[in-house]
């Protein structure tokens, strides 16, 4: 029950700001969530589920997230599981790729049809700029050259042959060339790339080989004069305590400098609170408590029941308006019972204008 409350926390009632205003998610889960994938993963296997349950899943059925690869017959059976899919869950909107020319795209691979086997290549989307780290970046050399050899990794891995895998650093030396990258330093990574994977082939690691007892010491990133000295520090203490001491350079991001960050008021994401609100109008005062979020709290004065909404139509004949500002933490609480006792004590302070007198009397009764 723990967990069930802890994810109903987490995705029920979440609040958003959005020009000023704010806004509280209904459905889904909020974008850039780090639940996002999980319960995405989770509410997909849930449909497949049912679908299995009733037969209803292809035979061939591979997914990864909410991407999914399945073999059809033929496209008139595609379009029936299509609209399987689509009837699972309404809100949720299922599209379908299909072989086109004996290729279809699928996370990052392009899958060539060559009956009776697959082959596999990286897949270069159209819109695709080519906008990787630049060579004049303010970052250390070692990112750099890690980034190639990232990109030649990833390559080899979803290359079936070699002549796909030469294709694509064929098309990886235009993409550096264009960063200004030296020719000769992707040249030479390349060949100690392809060196490495053909003596890993030959001979595999031993387990001695395979452990990483390397220590990283994470500092900032000066300019690379500074890192080449550092580098060079760190490798003779190496030699001298029998340790592999590496440095991790870490460049401040131009994002933390220039991102305007939206002011939340302090109020929206309050729960378990005694509060207080001051009408703009004239003295009129009103002390509350809530143990949901105070926004919900806010809202329900709103309300042509409240006595907030009652005063604001009697006395100054409208409605209220921007009402969040004028509300106000007076205690932060535990409980339900510490909510009354205090709610019950500020009543009893400040004796507002606009708490009935159920209040003043429920207030009597506990002190």
């Amino acid at each position: 029950m723990d967990l069930v409350d802890l994810l109903s926390v987490a995705t029920k009632g979440q609040l958003f700001q959005f020009n000023g205003a704010l806004y509280e998610q209904t459905d889904g889960v909020a974008m850039g969530s780090p639940l996002g994938p999980l319960l995405a993963n989770v509410f997909m296997s849930h449909i497949e589920e049912n679908l299995e349950r009733e037969v209803k899943l292809p035979s061939f059925y591979r997914r990864y997230v909410d991407d999914t690869l399945t073999i059809m017959p033929n496209t008139e059976k595609a379009s029936n599981f299509l609209d399987t899919l689509n009837q699972a869950h309404f809100p949720v909107k299922f599209t379908m790729e299909t072989e086109c020319n004996g290729m279809l795209p699928f996370l990052g691979i392009q899958l060539l049809n060559r009956s009776p086997q697959i082959e596999t290549k990286v897949y270069v989307k159209p819109t695709n700029s080519g906008l990787l780290l630049h060579y004049q970046s303010h970052v250390d050399n070692r990112y750099k050259k890690g980034l190639l050899r990232t990109m030649l990794d990833r390559t080899h891995r979803l290359s079936s042959s070699w002549t796909h895998f030469s294709d694509e650093c064929d098309r990886l030396k235009t993409v550096f060339s264009r960063l200004k990258y030296p020719k000769h330093l992707v040249n030479s990574t390349i060949k100690s790339f392809v060196d490495s994977k053909v003596c890993d082939q030959q001979q595999p690691l031993s387990p001695s080989q395979e452990k990483d007892d390397t220590i990283r010491v994470v500092l900032p990133f000066k300019d690379q004069i500074s890192a080449d000295i550092v580098k060079r520090q760190l490798k003779d203490l190496s030699l001298k305590v029998h340790t592999t001491i590496q440095p991790v350079f870490v460049s401040r991001k131009t994002e933390q400098e220039l991102n305007v960050k939206e002011t939340k008021p302090p109020i929206v994401n309050q729960q378990r609170d005694v509060y207080g609100f001051q009408c703009d109008l004239c003295d009129a005062g009103y002390v509350g408590y809530t143990r949901g979020h105070l926004h919900n709290r806010v809202k329900g004065h709103k309300q042509q029941s409240s006595a907030i909404a009652k005063h604001y139509k009697n006395v100054h004949g409208t409605m209220p308006q921007g009402l969040l500002e004028r509300f106000k933490v007076l205690k932060k609480c535990k409980n339900k019972f510490d909510c009354l006792v205090y709610e019950m004590l500020f009543i009893r302070s400040l004796k507002p204008y606009l708490n009935v007198q159920a209040d003043s009397i429920r207030a009597k009764e506990f002190l």
